[in-house]
C-alpha cells in the first residue's frame, strides 16, 4: 500500500472533518498487528541450597521504600543467569524508567550479591515494565500505549498551573521517562508560549486522521495553539468535543506519563477529560490565599467524585527570600490546608523567582535552562514523588469502608472500617460523624460547618447514611450524601473518630 501523506493541521474544522474518514480507514485496515513479545516471568523462589537461592536471599535485603517489600517479593527480579565460574547476571524490571532510586537499587543489588562467597562478578540490567494501559477504553486508540495520565489542575486561572505542568513534564523526561503533554485549554493555550519547537504546527495523517504531536526536547506536545488558529472562541459543548478529538486521535506512541494541563474550572470540559480517559492521579496547583483554597477545593472534590487520587499540592508564589529572610506577600496556608483536610501526601512550596516566569515567556522551561538550580531541584522532588505515589497506587488500598449491612452495632447509619495499618481488623463509626468531620468551605460558619447539611442550616441527623462510597487511590474514600454533597474523607480522618462499642456477643 502507498505510504500515508501528512498534512498541516489547521484549526477545529480540520479536526472535525476527519472523524468519518478516520473510522473508515481504521475498518479498512487488514494488516494484522505484530504480536508483543512474551514478558519474562518474575523469579521469586529457587531450590533450597542452589546458587539461585543464594542470589535471591541476597536480593531480599534490597527494599523498595514505596511498597515496603524486597525486590524479590515485588517481582522485580528476572532473567537470572549464573555461569559455572560464578558470574551472575540478572534483570531488575522496575515499575517505571523514571524511578528516582534506580541507581540505589543497582548499587545495593551488586553489593549484596557480590558479598555471596562463590560470586565472581555481578551484572545488573536495569529496565522498566513495558508501557501498557489495560484500563484504556478500546475506542481510545491513540492512548493505548500511554501507561499513566497525570492531570495538573488548579480550577483557578493565573496560579502557575501551566508552568507547573510543563516543568513537571520535562523533569520526568530528564529522569528517563517517555513523556507527552496535552494543553487542554482551548480558550487560552499556553504551550505555544512556554515551549519553542522547531516545527510549531501539528501534522495530521490524511488517510488515518491521526495527529502527530509536535516534538520539543524529546517530549510530544499537543495544543490547540499549534493548530494554526491561536485561541478559540466557541461554546462549551464544541470545546468539549474538540478536546476529546484532539486528545484521543493523537498518536502518542508509547509513553510512561502523559501530562494533562487542565483548563481552569470544574465544568463540562474538565468532566469530559476525566470521563473519556482513565486519569491515574492529579497534581493540585494553588497559591497561599484563602480565595485560591476555596476554588482549588472544588477541584479536589471533583477528582474525588471521579475516583482520581490527588498525589501532590504545589503552592506557587509561596514566598521570596531576601538576605536569608523569607517574605510571604500573599499570606500562607492554602497548600497546607489542602493537604491536611484531604489527605494529600506531598506539599511543595515554590518561591517567587523572576527566572521561572522569564523562562516560561522565552519558550524554554526553567528545568532545561538551569537543571541544577534550587527551583529545578523542587521540581525534581515533585517528579520523584509523582513517580513514587503512582507506583504505590498499584498496591492494595490502605483501607476499606462499607455500611454495617449485618447490623453488628445495632446503630442506624453505622460504617464498618478496616485499615491496613491496624492489621485489617474492623471497627465501626457513625456515618454522621464522618460527615461532621468534613472541613470543607461550603458552610459559612467556620467552626461548626461540618455540623450542617448542604443548606448550611439543617443539622446532620445521627442516622444519616451515604448513598455511595468509593475508595480514592489508597488514602481516602469518596462519599456521596443524600443532600447532594460529595465528601472526600481520608482514612486518617476516619481513624480519629469516636468508635462505636459493640455488643458483647457481636461478631466482627
Amino acid at each position: 500500500s502507498a505510504p500515508s501523506t501528512p498534512s498541516t493541521l489547521s484549526g477545529a474544522a480540520s479536526l472535525a472533518a476527519t472523524s468519518s474518514s478516520s473510522a473508515a480507514a481504521a475498518s479498512a485496515s487488514s494488516e494484522a498487528p505484530t504480536p508483543a513479545p512474551m514478558p519474562s516471568p518474575s523469579i521469586t523462589s529457587a531450590p533450597e541450597g542452589s546458587r539461585e537461592a543464594d542470589v535471591l536471599n541476597a536480593l531480599r535485603n534490597v527494599i523498595d521504600p514505596d511498597f515496603g517489600e524486597d525486590v524479590v517479593k515485588c517481582g522485580f527480579v528476572k532473567d537470572l543467569v549464573i555461569t559455572a565460574g560464578g558470574d551472575v547476571t540478572f534483570t531488575l524490571e522496575l515499575t517505571t524508567p523514571a524511578c528516582p532510586i534506580k541507581e540505589e537499587f543497582n548499587r545495593l543489588s551488586k553489593e549484596f550479591v557480590g558479598a555471596v562467597g562463590w560470586c565472581a562478578s555481578v551484572n545488573v540490567n536495569m529496565t522498566a515494565q513495558p508501557v501498557s494501559n489495560k484500563e484504556m477504553p478500546d475506542t481510545v486508540e491513540g492512548l493505548r500505549g500511554v501507561r499513566h495520565i497525570i492531570a495538573v489542575s488548579s480550577c483557578k486561572g493565573g496560579v502557575g498551573k501551566s508552568t507547573t505542568a510543563v516543568n513537571l513534564a520535562y523533569t520526568l523526561r530528564m529522569m528517563g521517562a517517555k513523556v507527552g503533554i496535552f494543553d487542554a485549554d482551548v480558550y487560552g493555550p499556553s504551550l505555544p508560549t512556554m515551549t519553542s519547537p522547531e516545527l510549531a504546527v501539528l501534522q495530521m495523517d490524511k488517510d488515518t486522521g491521526t495527529i502527530t504531536p509536535v516534538d520539543y526536547e524529546g517530549v510530544g506536545v499537543v495544543s490547540f495553539g499549534f493548530a494554526g488558529q491561536g485561541s478559540a472562541i466557541m461554546r462549551g459543548p464544541m470545546v468539549s468535543g474538540l478536546i476529546n478529538q484532539m486528545l484521543t486521535t493523537t498518536n502518542w506512541g508509547e509513553l510512561d506519563y502523559l501530562i494533562l494541563d487542565m483548563p481552569p474550572g470544574t465544568g463540562d470540559i474538565q468532566l469530559t477529560l476525566c470521563q473519556i480517559v482513565p486519569i491515574t492521579a492529579a497534581v493540585i496547583v494553588t497559591t497561599p490565599q484563602k480565595l485560591a483554597f476555596i476554588d482549588v477545593e472544588k477541584g479536589v472534590r471533583m477528582f474525588g467524585k471521579l475516583r482520581v487520587p490527588c498525589v501532590a499540592v504545589v503552592e506557587n508564589m509561596s514566598y521570596f527570600e531576601v538576605d536569608g529572610v523569607k517574605h510571604k506577600p500573599f499570606g500562607e496556608g492554602s497548600g497546607q490546608r489542602i493537604c491536611d483536610e484531604y489527605g494529600v501526601p506531598n506539599l511543595f512550596l515554590m518561591p517567587i523567582v523572576p527566572e521561572l516566569s522569564a523562562c516560561g515567556d522565552s519558550g524554554k522551561p526553567l528545568v532545561l535552562v538551569d537543571p541544577t538550580g534550587f527551583v529545578s531541584s523542587i521540581y525534581g522532588n515533585l517528579g520523584a514523588k509523582v513517580v513514587q505515589e503512582v507506583a504505590k497506587l498499584g498496591a492494595a488500598p490502605k483501607g476499606a469502608v462499607a455500611m454495617d449491612s449485618a447490623n453488628v452495632t445495632g446503630v442506624a447509619g453505622a460504617l464498618r472500617v478496616a485499615l491496613a495499618e491496624e492489621g485489617g481488623l474492623p471497627f465501626y463509626v457513625r456515618a454522621a460523624d464522618v460527615r461532621r468531620s468534613d472541613k470543607s468551605a461550603k458552610a459559612k460558619a467556620e467552626a461548626s460547618k461540618g455540623e450542617f447539611l448542604a443548606d448550611g442550616k439543617t443539622p446532620v441527623p445521627d442516622d444519616f447514611a451515604p448513598l455511595e462510597m468509593n475508595v480514592v487511590g489508597n488514602y481516602a474514600v469518596q462519599i456521596s450524601w443524600p443532600d447532594g454533597f460529595s465528601q472526600v474523607a481520608t482514612f486518617a480522618q476516619i481513624k480519629a473518630l469516636t468508635r462505636l462499642k459493640l455488643p458483647a456477643a457481636a461478631a466482627v
